[in-house]
């Protein structure tokens, strides 16, 4: 079993929309910030200044007249542009997907932001084609090479490739065109970003390529309302058993439209983009790190970091432990008992109480084995004075519980 959710009542995104804010649209655009606590790097000067970032993708059609984006242009930020597809510099063309995905980086309205690194400097790169054939990916190599010799320090990718080429088992990022240039650029010191996908609710339900790549960030989504992993958000790990996704972000966010005005959307396509502005902040705080280095470093940031699973990763990345880094990881305090069939799990009424990003108590729980593959993961929320209790099924010697809660972690081996 790979999964095991607790649902959350639909009827709470109405209450979100009462108590919190004036408007769907404000509730949604503060939620795609505030989960990675954006406002702190704001607050501290942190804005992506000095990183130039690379986003592929298929059209920027109004991103230079948007007034939401005018800073861009009105600062020369965008240094260089290419059409793949019509071998032109012309990107202001084909699907708004582009415009909104540049805008979940970079975009202001109305003073406030839609994303963490409006002073970045950017390349934008139109690859994608109608129908998906072996050309768009093609493209979409061809661009990462370019944005090598553009100087792009992070590649942000929001496309992904499934069963029109491949297998599920092709994807352990050795297979594809596109994980092949991922890792390319990889090597070469460039940080790629790019989407786990959509597929969630598909039979594919899997992660999309170039998402398998190794030494990228691929990046999963939440829903605003409940903190936890959207439905929509494709299924980790790789083929061959790495973890995928790394992060998370809010899936549904408030972005822009060709046409100059605004629209809420869903998707991976989004939440990877927020991640480029928290990653491009993170490297310009620490410009004398490389690419991995950065990459562990968001990772490190995630709410439940050292706790993962396949489809949250290590969490969503947390601007505090970026301006505030921690010595160590708090343990999480919790009375665990143990018998033949299950884990009984009490939680203290002071941990409960604790300070947390997301709206409800959830205990996250994992079972791995000794190589850190897991075996089983999921979200309980809590509801006061209840026990946890997890099945010990199939659980073996040297297998591992973890435990998460409020950004603290718990870890139990049963002896060898």
């Amino acid at each position: 079993m790979r999964r095991k959710f607790i649902l959350i009542p639909c009827i709470l995104l109405t209450l979100a929309f009462q108590e919190g804010t004036n408007s769907r649209e404000e509730f949604f655009r503060s939620s795609q910030i505030d989960y990675m606590q954006g406002e702190e790097f704001k607050n501290n000067g942190i804005t992506g200044k000095g990183i130039r970032i690379a986003i592929l993708d298929g059209g920027f059609p109004g991103a230079n007249t948007h007034p939401a984006l005018n800073h861009l242009f009105k600062r020369n930020q965008v240094v260089a542009t290419w059409n793949f597809v019509k071998n032109n510099p012309d990107v202001y063309t084909g699907v708004g997907h582009g415009t909104s995905v540049l805008a979940c980086v970079a975009g202001i309205l109305d003073g406030k932001l839609l994303g963490l690194a409006p002073d970045a400097e950017f390349l934008l790169a139109l690859t994608e084609q109608k129908g998906e054939p072996l050309s768009e990916e093609l493209n979409w190599a061809r661009a990462v090479d370019w944005a090598i010799d553009q100087g792009a320090n992070i590649i942000q990718s929001s496309l992904g490739y499934t069963h029109q080429r491949y297998f599920t088992q092709d994807l352990d990022g050795k297979h594809s065109v596109s994980a092949k240039a991922a890792a390319r650029a990889a090597k070469k010191g460039i940080l790629i970003i790019n989407s786990i996908g959509n597929e969630g609710r598909s039979r594919w339900q899997t992660l999309a390529t170039p998402a398998d790549a190794d030494s990228i960030i691929s990046v999963g989504a939440i829903d605003p309302v409940t903190g936890l992993v959207a439905g929509f958000s494709s299924v980790g790990p790789t083929a061959d058993n790495r973890l995928k996704p790394n992060v998370c972000a809010s899936g549904t966010v408030l972005t822009l439209t060709p046409a100059g005005g605004t629209r809420i959307v869903e998707g991976t396509s989004f939440s990877a983009p927020l991640i480029t502005g928290f990653a491009a902040c993170t490297w310009q705080m620490n410009p004398g790190l490389n690419a991995q280095e950065i990459m562990h470093l968001v990772e490190k940031s995630g709410h439940l970091y050292p706790y993962y699973d396949y489809v949250h990763g290590y969490g969503i990345p947390q601007a505090s432990k970026i301006l505030r880094p921690l010595a160590e990881y708090k343990k999480l305090n919790l009375n665990l008992s143990v018998d033949p069939s299950n884990f009984t799990i009490r939680i203290p009424r002071d941990e409960l109480n604790k300070k947390s990003i997301l709206p409800h108590p959830y205990l996250y729980y994992h079972i791995s084995n000794h190589s850190g593959v897991l075996l089983r993961y999921g979200v309980y929320l809590l509801d006061g004075g209840n026990p946890v209790i997890i099945s010990k099924t199939g659980f073996s010697k040297g297998d591992i519980l973890r435990c998460s809660l409020n950004g603290e972690s718990f870890t139990w081996q049963e002896n060898e």
